[in-house]
């Protein structure tokens, strides 16, 4: 393997190796060192070297090649160890976080709505009731599809400016 070999590259032909020669350790750590590189290849950079996942493609390759480091089961606890975090780092982007001012405009939204139900309700118009119910629906999944993203997401956005190196 060379420097110039592609890490995607390598690990096939070292995967190819291992299927012939399961218990083969040498090989496993081979390739377990090469699932290391592509997911330090695949992760955008940031100016200050900071490595970032800012994409899905990123997320699943690194997520598929922390798993496969530690289905070889290697007797070397730093390549263990890094994807476990890495694991875990990409869990954690996977939470859902509120961005911008959403929790402010859903907050105005409910408020809406409930003003336009309530005030249907005590001038006995079922029409503003329903108008207001159906409106402020509406409006509230507009505003939770715009404002609630995948904090991996948000952090994406939040360092575009200083990606240095893209990634894949």
């Amino acid at each position: 393997m060379t420097e110039q070999t592609d890490p995607m590259t390598a690990v096939q032909a070292l995967e190819q190796q291992l299927a012939a020669a399961p218990a083969d350790l040498d090989l496993r750590l081979r390739l377990a060192h090469a699932l290391e590189a592509l997911t330090v290849s695949a992760r955008s950079v940031t100016r200050e070297g900071l490595s970032v996942v800012t994409s899905a493609r990123q997320r699943e390759l690194c997520a598929w090649a922390a798993r496969r480091i530690l289905e070889l089961n290697v007797p070397d606890a730093r390549l263990t160890t890094g994807a476990q975090a890495l694991l875990a780092e990409l869990d954690a982007g996977r939470r859902w976080v509120w961005h911008g001012q959403g929790q402010v405009a859903i907050a105005a939204v409910v408020v809406l709505g409930l003003v336009a139900v309530v005030l249907g309700g005590l001038t006995g118009v079922v029409a503003v009731v329903v108008a207001g119910a159906v409106l402020s629906s509406v409006l509230l999944s507009v505003l939770v599809l715009r404002f609630r993203r995948e904090r991996w997401r948000v952090e994406a956005e939040r360092l575009a400016p200083v990606i240095w190196r893209p990634g894949i």
